[in-house]
């Protein structure tokens, strides 16, 4: 509640989360979901009620979108929305015009940055014609030999049982059963690699609560879905870290629908598989720098990366520092599994 003595006795005294609701109840049915988890998004990033948020918290989680690459669009619409949002305080009374709305952080490309854009790619269009127009006689040439020649040999059986694709590198899907030590060379260093990344997605899992059989299964606030034709998309509501916190999360790796969007439509991901799951959480580890850590045994650097995305990883005291030893027992009994006597470096 609102009850701070420094905020004024001429405001409204309501909870963000009512705030939150009456501005949403405003919205028009299909931006209500899209507003929802842009006010909730932003409450879990700068950990503080609304009535304290200063210009500089908004331009840090403006800079943190921009720094996650998010796509344009979707930073433009979600800080338009919080814009609305403390439009909508001010004007009720609810929260204090601390903030200048006229000094919000939404990028406008001006009319000469979308004219350069406008030349660099006619400029682009036109190399590319002048590219094809000097290379296809050449490549019609190698289509013309290649016909002509032998069909190749076929491959060895080593040779097809190695993999082919990035995708035949995931995971497993976890199970009960311990993993057959005697399928693999143990001195492959892909298989180190590959047992690593298992090790620390089944990390994740445990920070956020889905290392069980059924995590790919579970929602925020533990609630489980039958389906994996989509993300479920349902809203929960709950009490994290003392506060209480509404969210769509779902999965082993509680991806926010959002994010998971992002990602199928750049994959061409159909379901919410648990093969799928594994797949999308490994790219946002690689979006975010942090796969190469993993691969190389690296826990610290990668933590401290993905920090933002799972903030479970903060779970254990409040920070990463407080949190890393839990993190690191918790990985090398994972890692045990897999490759035991692995060592962990940070």
């Amino acid at each position: 509640m609102y009850a701070s003595e420094h905020l004024g006795r001429h405001l409204l005294r309501m909870s963000d989360q009512e705030l939150i609701r009456l501005w949403v109840n405003r919205k028009s049915t299909p931006s209500k979901r899209f507003s929802w988890q842009a006010a909730n998004g932003f409450q879990l990033f700068v950990e503080k009620p609304l009535a304290e948020v200063t210009l500089t918290d908004i331009q840090t989680f403006a800079a943190a979108m921009r720094a996650r690459k998010v796509p344009p669009r979707f930073y433009k619409q979600t800080l338009l929305a919080l814009k609305s949002l403390f439009a909508f305080g001010q004007q009720t009374g609810i929260l204090p015009a601390a903030i200048p709305l006229y000094a919000w952080p939404v990028r406008e490309h001006s009319q000469q940055y979308k004219q350069l854009r406008l030349r660099l790619g006619w400029g682009l269009c036109i190399c590319l014609c002048f590219f094809l127009g000097r290379m296809t006689p050449k490549l019609w040439g190698q289509t013309v030999s290649a016909e002509m020649s032998p069909p190749p040999k076929r491959l060895t059986a080593s040779a097809e049982s190695s993999p082919a694709s990035a995708s035949e590198a995931l995971p497993k899907v976890a199970t009960d059963e311990p993993p057959d030590k005697g399928d693999r060379n143990d001195d492959n260093e892909d298989n180190i690699e590959r047992d690593r990344v298992k090790a620390f997605l089944d990390t994740i899992a445990s920070a956020e609560g889905t290392a069980a059989a059924d995590g790919y299964h579970t929602q925020y606030t533990g609630t489980k879905f039958a389906s994996f034709s989509d993300h479920p998309r349902e809203m929960r509501c709950g009490r994290r870290y003392g506060k209480k916190l509404c969210s769509d999360a779902a999965g082993r790796y509680q991806f926010l629908s959002t994010t998971w969007d992002r990602f199928a439509k750049k994959f061409g991901v159909k379901d919410f598989s648990p093969e799928n799951q594994d797949l999308m959480a490994i790219e946002l580890i690689r979006e975010r720098g942090a796969l190469e850590d993993i691969k190389a045994g690296r826990l610290e650097p990668a933590v401290r990366k993905l920090a933002y995305i799972w903030p479970s990883f903060r779970r254990f005291g409040g920070s990463v520092d407080s949190s890393l030893p839990k993190l690191e027992k918790m990985y090398r009994h994972n890692l045990g599994i897999y490759r035991p006597g692995l060592v962990v470096s940070n």
